[in-house]
């Protein structure tokens, strides 16, 4: 915001809301390694999955994390925001993964800063589905799928702290992402057999998939209009996880050695 009202080029670009899903790990061993689940050498198994709606968006899975746990990630107050990391040891009894549906700037019209907006109103609703107690609104995928709120959990226990308050999430997401969701979910299940197991648990909401603008870069990774200014990493918009936000900042600091070389 600092930035935009001083005059810095942005704009608004794609990225992806959704829910937090969790498996018991053996359930996602057992689909994916077969006779090889348990095996110590091997580890935690992963997945990566993807479906293309009828509606025609796409829904895939997002920042996988075997053996993990579903953490919050709120960054303000009155807002409710899930991400998911692993231990090096990959051994708690979940899996979890970002379930998202890819959304445009047509979803947010409003210029460069509207895609923040968006994230807000949808952590907001978030926190009060949640019951405003910063506990996440989450729902078992049997009644997600069959569009009723759940009551009681059953054999998967979310791992989200300080808790999960379950509701129905049909009010959480836009209509089109829900629908999606609720589309891919099944179509996932051909791939993994138990993905839609009734028990399992929906947990919302993963908003910060990638940053909603991008501070605009030339060839010589400087803002377009600001000399010396250089966007990098997520925030900026050039990033969409850890590995890729240490490859642009290295992108970075060479090209402002060769611009101090250069003078």
């Amino acid at each position: 915001e600092a930035l935009h009202a001083a005059g810095v080029y942005m704009e608004a670009k794609p990225f992806s809301v959704g829910f937090r899903i969790e498996h018991p790990q053996s359930l996602i061993d057992k689909a994916r390694l077969g006779p090889h689940a348990g095996n110590e050498l091997i580890g935690a198994a992963d997945y990566k999955l993807v479906h293309h709606a009828k509606n025609g968006r796409a829904v895939y899975s997002f920042c996988m994390c075997p053996g993990g746990t579903v953490v919050a990630a709120t960054s303000e107050p009155n807002r409710v925001v899930t991400n998911g990391m692993s231990q090096y040891s990959r051994n708690e009894r979940n899996a979890n993964a970002g379930i998202v549906v890819g959304i445009t700037p047509e979803d947010y019209p409003g210029g460069p800063l509207a895609g923040i907006e968006f994230q807000r109103a949808l952590e907001s609703k978030a926190y009060e589905l949640g019951g405003s107690t910063y506990e996440a609104p989450g729902q078992l995928v049997g009644d997600f799928l069959a569009g009723k709120a759940s009551t009681d959990f059953g054999s998967v226990m979310p791992s989200y702290k300080p808790g999960v308050h379950l509701t129905d999430l049909a009010d959480a997401l836009p209509a089109y992402a829900i629908e999606a969701i609720r589309e891919a979910i099944p179509a996932f299940e051909k791939q993994i057999k138990g993905f839609s197991m009734k028990d399992a648990v929906l947990t919302g909401i993963e908003t910060r998939t990638s940053s909603p603008l991008r501070i605009t870069r030339g060839s010589n990774f400087q803002s377009l209009n600001i000399k010396g200014l250089y966007p990098a990493g997520e925030g900026a918009g050039y990033a969409g996880g850890i590995l890729s936000a240490g490859v642009d900042g290295i992108k970075v600091a060479e090209a402002v050695a060769l611009d101090y070389l250069s003078q």
